[in-house]
């Protein structure tokens, strides 16, 4: 979840997004094959759960590759925060947008990335180097279908970019159908996403005040509303909803409340609290846990549709299954040496029962635990391999507000191959942040070996 300086924060970046409209250009430190650095074989994949501390090591160029000696994965540097920005914009970093977003297009031949100012900048995902400036508004989401196009939102109105043209057009304007209404926005609220193949999109109409009116569900292949469900009878505090997204599959939609319930309890559609779970018609709503942690959607080996998440009632990483409410705990979380903050990405559904853990806030200078501040990935069952990738060198101190920017959020493309997380590099206290791309062979899974 987002703090809350967050909303002020991209909605001031629009302005600055909308300076680089068909800005195009790239960084003189670029070079050409960026991502040919990690063609060599790796080394084996990590699986055991040994304590291993952050190796040191000066910060890569831009564009470098590098090999995390710990786990033998390559690792590349993508963004140069000195030279990549447009001007204008906020020179202190740019960074992937968040680990539940999805930031590679359709044919993995692209990515999108975001200052910390609020600008859009379009990559080349071979090359790593900087293609465009995009002029977009909020929640940026790729097309799933065209390479080309990204849709976000603009107040009550759903937006398509075309960055080979340059073109925008509005898709859809949702205030025509919640007539009658003063609306600020229409939207997921940063950290919802489209069903898989882009069809379906859960989102929320918001009030003058930011509270939640209504959640709909829109049908973009057929261009209507299939679901809306109006929020007039609920409590205040239960419409301040910190985001809603539908499932992979856009079987379900999940409104993530702000408002917890007390334990012991779920919440219902007549007293909503925790983590609500609604059809896509929006007419059977049921409460799924009480309190949730840092999560994202997800489909397990056999494809069914689940969430991945912190449960802080038990102290695990575990995944709930969204047809039955079932928990299944995964791994446990040992808080007795430090904090420790989670970040999970199950954006990879070209290769389902895997998701992406990203840590931060673990113990520093010296870890405490495994998997203190890193990335691994984490296999969809009881008794699921770890594959272990990369320590992100982010500091990340919950007193020093900037660092909000240096949490990894770590996110992985369609098939698992490529895996964004951002990282300060111990620059504590500053907005001085960078992308960087883990690189795994496509036939990574094929290696490990069977439990």
């Amino acid at each position: 979840m987002i703090v809350a300086q967050a909303r002020s924060v991209a909605l001031a970046g629009r302005a600055a997004a909308m300076v680089l409209a068909g800005t195009l250009w790239q960084s003189a430190a670029a070079q050409s094959v960026a991502v040919d650095a990690c063609a060599a074989p790796p080394a084996p994949i990590v699986l055991d759960l040994q304590l291993r501390q952050t190796p040191q090591r000066v910060e890569p160029r831009p564009r470098e590759a590098y090999v995390d000696p710990a786990f033998g994965t390559c690792i590349v540097r993508v963004t140069d925060r000195d030279a990549d920005l447009a001007d204008g914009d906020d020179p202190a970093g740019i960074k992937n947008e968040y680990s539940r977003v999805q930031a590679f297009n359709a044919d993995g031949g692209r990515f999108l990335l975001r200052s910390v100012g609020g600008g859009w900048y379009l990559y080349d995902a071979r090359t790593l180097r900087p293609l465009a400036g995009l002029p977009l508004g909020i929640d940026p989401r790729w097309d799933a279908a065209d390479p080309a196009r990204i849709l976000f939102s603009d107040g009550t109105r759903l937006m398509a970019h075309l960055t080979d043209s340059g073109a925008t057009r509005i898709v859809r304007d949702f205030a025509t159908d919640l007539p009658g209404r003063d609306l600020a926005a229409v939207w997921t609220r940063y950290e919802g996403s489209p069903s898989a193949d882009g069809r379906y999109w859960a989102m929320m109409a918001e009030d003058g005040d930011w509270l939640a009116a209504a959640l709909l569900v829109y049908d973009a292949l057929k261009d209507r509303i299939v679901g809306l469900h109006p929020l007039d009878g609920w409590p205040a505090e239960a419409r301040e909803i910190d985001s809603v997204t539908v499932s992979p599959l856009g079987t379900y939609v999940l409104a993530y409340l702000d408002r917890y319930c007390e334990r012991g309890t779920l919440g219902s559609d007549a007293d909503p609290c925790g983590l609500m779970v609604y059809d896509r018609s929006l007419a059977q709503g049921r409460g799924l846990l009480r309190i949730v942690g840092h999560s994202d959607l997800a489909l397990d080996a056999a494809g069914r549709e689940v969430l991945v998440f912190q449960d802080i009632d038990n102290d695990t990483i575990a995944m709930l299954d969204l047809a039955s409410g079932a928990v299944t705990p995964l791994l446990p979380i040992d808080f007795s040496h430090s904090p420790l903050g989670f970040h999970f990405s199950g954006q990879a559904f070209g290769r389902p029962g895997w998701a992406v853990v990203s840590t931060y806030s673990g113990g520093q200078p010296a870890a405490g635990t495994w998997m203190d501040d890193q990335v691994f990935l984490l296999e969809l069952k009881p008794g699921g391999r770890v594959v272990r990738l990369a320590h992100t060198h982010a500091v990340v101190d919950q007193a020093q507000e900037h660092d909000y920017w240096a949490e990894p959020q770590a996110t992985a493309n369609r098939d698992l191959t490529r895996i964004l997380f951002t990282s300060n590099w111990g620059r504590s206290g500053t907005q001085a942040v960078d992308t960087y791309m883990i690189v795994l062979p496509d036939d990574w899974s094929d290696a490990l070996p069977a439990r």
